[in-house]
């Protein structure tokens, strides 16, 4: 674990005492239950809460996980029926991750680890709709990113707008997956994109 993830804390918002017993063994960090989406900012910072919230049922608490967002605090939402179609709308609100309710102690703790390394974790299968929903073809005008990048990087990333897996593009392209991740780290790099999710939306909009 990084230095600077020992300063965070986890506040857990969780109704069913299963998954409760699995947000709190999934990791080392100090936590916190909720007992209401009401956060008080005084007692809470931003920078060092990290929220897992099960998504209520009531459009008023939906609200107030709203709120929370727009006031800066970084928020992991959990779904008892993750779908891409809801994981597309909370991402637009802001979310940074999106898993199953019951999800596993170990992805519930590699979800924790990748937000708090400054990216999102929505799984492969909501990503993938995130990719197709945000890339259209018709709309890619200007290609001229291209330019900072090699011949393989350029058909990754083209594979990339096509919403495919990193194992979908290692079939594609011949090479293993730990190559594929090689020139995704190259890519993102050279076009400054957080994440790949960023990388569509950067390259669909080119130029920024």
């Amino acid at each position: 674990m990084r230095p600077e993830t020992l300063m965070k804390q986890l506040l857990l918002y969780v109704q069913d005492p299963h998954a409760l017993k699995n947000w709190s063994q999934a990791t080392d960090l100090t936590k916190k239950i909720l007992y209401t989406l009401d956060i008080d900012q005084a007692e809470y910072s931003t920078d060092s809460a990290l929220l897992l919230v099960q998504l209520p049922e009531s459009e008023t608490e939906q609200q107030k996980i709203e709120t929370m967002i727009r006031h800066g605090f970084t928020v992991i939402l959990f779904s008892n029926m993750p779908s891409p179609q809801e994981g597309v709308q909370w991402f637009q609100k802001g979310i940074k991750g999106y898993l199953n309710t019951f999800a596993q102690t170990e992805r519930i703790n590699q979800a924790v680890e990748t937000v708090l390394a400054g990216n999102i974790w929505l799984g492969q299968g909501v990503m993938q709709s995130l990719i197709q929903a945000v890339s259209n073809p018709v709309n890619r005008k200007d290609t001229s990113w291209k330019e900072q990048l090699s011949d393989r990087e350029i058909e990754t990333a083209e594979s990339v707008l096509l919403g495919k897996t990193n194992q979908e593009i290692a079939e594609l392209m011949h090479i293993s997956e730990r190559t594929v991740k090689a020139h995704m780290h190259s890519i993102l790099e050279k076009l400054e994109a957080k994440d790949r999710l960023n990388l569509v939306i950067k390259l669909q909009n080119w130029p920024n």
